[in-house]
């Protein structure tokens, strides 16, 4: 069962920072939601789902030594609300893809990409700082992420 997302552009994201803990190599939001409906998983990385299905927070493992490094950049996005369709069950996880997607990052400009860079579909900014790409069937492309700070990388 593939996930499906919607896309609702506002003025505005989730207003959180994201960060990278370099020592436990993952990614989470500040502040935190504690009450979590259910979760959408990218590799690794939890996407929080709140009641009514918006997506409002990342968090989880993403270590960095297997990161590409590459010279994509982040699609051209606008601020809003990302949802999933359909009524999951609560209290579970749900895997976005059967296989671990590519992680790519930019040292340049800082940010990770977590999927097919290249590809387009629709993009969003759902929590500041935190773009997800959905393609022409709703279905995840990418994810991308902007840490305040990227561990040293060679």
């Amino acid at each position: 069962m593939a996930i499906k997302f919607d896309i609702e552009f506002t003025e505005s994201a989730e207003q959180r920072r994201l960060i990278y803990d370099i020592e436990e190599c993952s990614f989470d939001t500040e502040p935190s939601v504690r009450e979590i409906n259910f979760d959408i998983v990218v590799n690794k990385l939890n996407l929080t789902v709140v009641d009514d299905n918006r997506v409002v927070q990342v968090w989880g493992f993403c270590g960095y030594n297997e990161w590409v490094q590459s010279n994509d950049v982040v699609p051209t996005s606008s601020k809003g609300t990302l949802k999933v369709i359909g009524d999951l069950e609560s209290g579970l996880s749900y895997r976005v893809g059967k296989d671990d997607y590519e992680t790519f990052v930019n040292k340049q400009t800082g940010w990770v990409c977590i999927g097919d860079p290249r590809k387009s579909g629709k993009a969003v900014e759902f929590v500041n700082d935190c773009v997800v790409v959905i393609n022409d069937d709703q279905e995840f492309v990418s994810l991308w992420l902007k840490p305040n700070t990227l561990p040293q990388l060679s």
